[in-house]
């Protein structure tokens, strides 16, 4: 018998499990995280998640997110970053449910989980910013050049390995990691939360975390919330239309027997 893939709704439990156990594993170790992106939206907007919304995203400074990936152990879960799993396509840390997976080029691949996205330091002038972002973005294109290649192979069952490791991927993604490093948190005015988008905001408006509500618990929150979400969104609070309320992510995922 065909398994049954997850609900949107299993998923979204799944991840709010993996956010439960990040939460208390930062606030054992003092680190700072941040909801962020549609979390963060649906927590203001809906007290949990947007009713569609099939991911879930928190931030982290890049000494606090350089804390994390050294010390977190979970006999449940497992942080993927570029330095820990070849295969990883991305700069910033995905944090998985060690019992759901998918397949892909016929290989089970455990990568259901929340995005653990870098704060980066930024520039102040608008010019360097813009100087800076080219350079981030030279490495950051060569990876998704080199990740439609990867893809575009294993759905095919064309990869050659067994693994989906790909060395020149991983090349990219510290080339342009190098890049981002340029501009140190600690010295920065400005902050680059970087999770695909080209943002730069004013490090006071992450401040100290607050606490806001999450479905049935309470995380961490970027102190002005409203500036945040006022940049990335304009006028947050109300709906997108009709047609536009459907979840973004491609794939299905599947319990592990």
């Amino acid at each position: 018998m065909n398994k049954r893939p997850l609900t949107l709704k299993e998923k979204q439990q799944v991840f709010l499990n993996i956010l439960k156990d990040l939460d208390k594993f930062c606030t054992e170790h003092n680190i700072t995280y941040y909801m962020g992106c549609g979390t963060l939206l649906g927590a203001v907007r809906h007290k949990g998640f947007i009713p569609w919304d099939d991911d879930l995203d928190v931030f982290m400074p890049r000494p606090d997110y350089l804390r994390f990936c050294k010390n977190y152990y979970s006999d449940k879960y497992q942080l993927h970053t570029y330095w820990n799993d070849k295969s990883h396509s991305f700069t910033f840390g995905l944090l998985c449910d060690k019992g759901v997976y998918s397949i892909t080029n016929k290989i089970k691949r455990y990568k259901c989980g929340i995005d653990i996205y870098v704060i980066y330091g930024a520039p102040s002038s608008q010019e360097e910013q813009k100087k800076h972002k080219k350079k981030v973005f030279k490495y950051i294109r060569r990876k998704c050049h080199l990740q439609k290649i990867r893809s575009f192979l294993a759905n095919r069952n064309l990869w050659p390995s067994k693994s989906m490791d790909f060395k020149l991927l991983n090349k990219a993604l510290e080339r342009a990691d190098h890049e981002f490093e340029k501009y140190k948190y600690e010295e920065c005015e400005y902050i680059w939360p970087y999770g695909g988008g080209r943002l730069n905001l004013k490090k006071e408006w992450y401040g100290n975390p607050i606490r806001l509500q999450f479905e049935d618990g309470m995380f961490l929150a970027p102190e002005r919330y409203h500036d945040v979400l006022t940049a990335a969104y304009g006028d947050y609070m109300t709906p997108p239309p009709e047609e536009k309320r459907y979840p973004i992510h491609n794939g299905e995922f599947y319990w592990d027997e």
